[in-house]
């Protein structure tokens, strides 16, 4: 998919009544034979805290949630009963994007998307509506519908418009943006225990909607390792020194659910794992899987699992869903009518034995730079950054044949400057190697980072300024491509200092003595050079010296 444009006419966070964003001029306003969207070229937003540029990031998730909610209809009856398809957060919006449901994916394939919601008056607030049109979008939008028909067993016609999958990440700073994810979670494990109640075969969630935290990024690394070709594992060979996994354990508690077992309706996906299993130890109330990986567990993997390392990564999706078994429905009912912003510690983590799936012993391939020794290591061992790059690089390598919006909050918080500097390369050489379609996703990327600014064009970096309507870098006439990090930081940022404030507040010290003075004596000008000794090089220091040698005076 191709974002367009968003305009958010609610108040939403910091986004004030009235917000727009163009994404990308339209396509019937361009000249064909000048459009060139098969690159890839992520929209970086850019700003200080509390600018807007994550509320966007949160509007679009909740956007999308809110649509999904209104097509879905595997809902629980608390959920129906606390969801108002008339009510959304941001309220009164309008989004335009461009999607393909043909895998062979090209502009002229594509179709224009509408959706909006008006924000009438305190008493009565409209439906979400769609409307699409066909290439070469000359001719009348035609409506769909987007609420789902009382008692109906397929989704409203409006599903069939969305994209693949919508995934967040934030480092772990936004909690904001991973809420209506979360509700999903909840959603897909009662989408599950109600076909298991009927003993309807259950096979994929219903959402799109997937956030990738700690243990989705476990899911991603093993789906990854398994079944991608070594040149599409380059960039965590050579990022991360990760080799391959060596081998890992699957812990399924044999739970019941109103006496029935809890994995009864996912037998069939429980025999495949078992088919590719090294060792399989079942007792009463308990499965062990152990995989010790080679070659041919690869190739068991690769039978079991269609060849699709996404089917396998959904596969354990699913389990994980599974460990919300424990969240009473009193507490799913205050998250799905919770209209705040915080809901962390709101859902109690399980102990061990009270999940039904998790990882144990799972150990990785691991090279160092300094050496060319390989060692065995704890995936859990690995560093925040080291995890952090796990999670964003690792899902883009499975996005083949799926269109896709990537909302990514400061993904390189834990980054070095190396990883930092690398980023948007090594995220381009991940959807490369994995023969993804880049007319099929989408990835907005918030940072602070002026090394991620400087590798994404201008009319991709979008400056977020607290209270101003957001302005891409092109119509500021700032080439941010390939520049220098200090003039980022000072067009961006708006900081013109290249060093710390408390070393910069001593050379300030001696800017304010010297002022007023027209001259000094070369005595005076070597004290204040001394003064300044224990600090490094630094362009403020170079100024300070060239202005202490104007008003030096030599016949002194």
């Amino acid at each position: 998919m191709k974002l367009l444009k968003l305009h958010i006419n609610s108040d939403y966070g910091s986004i004030k009544k009235g917000f727009k964003l163009q994404f990308r001029a339209p396509y019937e306003n361009q000249i064909p034979e000048q459009i060139d969207w098969s690159d890839f070229h992520p929209f970086c937003f850019a700003g200080l805290n509390g600018s807007g540029k994550s509320n966007v990031l949160e509007a679009l998730a909740n956007i999308f949630f809110h649509i999904e909610s209104c097509a879905n209809v595997n809902q629980p009856n608390n959920f129906q009963d606390n969801f108002k398809p008339e009510l959304c957060k941001p309220n009164a919006f309008e989004l335009e994007y461009y999607i393909c449901q043909d895998k062979e994916y090209t502009v002229e394939k594509s179709i224009k998307i509408c959706i909006s919601k008006k924000e009438k008056n305190r008493k009565e607030d409209g439906l979400p509506e769609m409307t699409y049109q066909s290439f070469p979008f000359d001719k009348e939008p035609i409506p769909v519908s987007v609420v789902a028909e009382k008692f109906a067993t397929k989704p409203a016609p409006a599903k069939r418009y969305l994209p693949d999958l919508v995934i967040g990440y934030s480092s772990g700073e936004n909690e904001i943006l991973s809420i209506p994810f979360l509700k999903t979670r909840l959603l897909h494990f009662d989408e599950y225990k109600v076909a298991l109640e009927k003993e309807a075969k259950y096979e994929e969630p219903e959402s799109s909607l997937l956030y990738v935290d700690y243990e989705m990024s476990q899911a991603v690394l093993l789906a990854n390792l398994i079944f991608q070709k070594k040149e599409v594992l380059e960039p965590l060979h050579k990022e991360l020194g990760i080799a391959d996994i060596i081998r890992f354990r699957m812990n399924l508690n044999l739970h019941t659910h109103e006496n029935k077992k809890i994995l009864e309706q996912y037998k069939e996906v429980i025999g495949a794992f078992k088919q590719c299993a090294t060792t399989c130890y079942e007792e009463k109330d308990k499965l062990t899987l152990d995989f010790w990986i080679n070659s041919a567990s690869k190739e068991a993997f690769k039978a079991n699992f269609s060849n699709n390392p996404f089917k396998l990564f959904q596969a354990f999706q699913i389990l994980y869903t599974l460990n919300y078994r424990t969240v009473d429905d009193s507490i799913k009912t205050k998250i799905y009518e919770y209209d705040g912003y915080f809901t962390d510690g709101k859902i109690p983590v399980p102990e061990p034995e009270k999940k039904v799936f998790y990882f144990l012993d799972f150990f990785i391939k691991k090279s160092y730079p300094d050496s060319k020794e390989v060692v065995p290591l704890l995936m859990k061992n690995l560093s925040d950054g080291e995890q952090q790059f796990l999670h964003t690089m690792g899902i883009c390598l499975m996005l083949k044949d799926k269109s896709a919006l990537l909302l990514l909050d400061e993904p390189e918080t834990h980054f070095n400057p190396d990883w930092r500097s690398k980023f948007i390369r090594t995220l381009k050489n991940s959807l490369e190697h994995s023969q993804s379609n880049n007319l099929m996703t989408d990835i907005l990327i918030t940072s602070h980072s002026p090394f991620i600014i400087s590798d994404c064009y201008p009319d991709k970096v979008i400056a977020f300024e607290k209270g101003k309507q957001p302005i891409n870098a092109r119509d500021m006439n700032f080439r941010t491509y390939g520049t220098s990090v200090d003039i980022i930081m000072e067009n961006i940022f708006k900081k013109r200092n290249t060093i710390g404030d408390l070393s910069r507040k001593e050379i300030e010290d001696i800017q304010k003595d010297i002022s007023k003075r027209k001259k000094l004596s070369s005595k005076e000008v070597q004290e204040y050079k001394l003064r300044t000794n224990h600090l490094g090089d630094s362009m403020e220091k170079i100024l300070l010296f060239a202005r202490l040698n104007e008003l030096e005076n030599t016949d002194a």
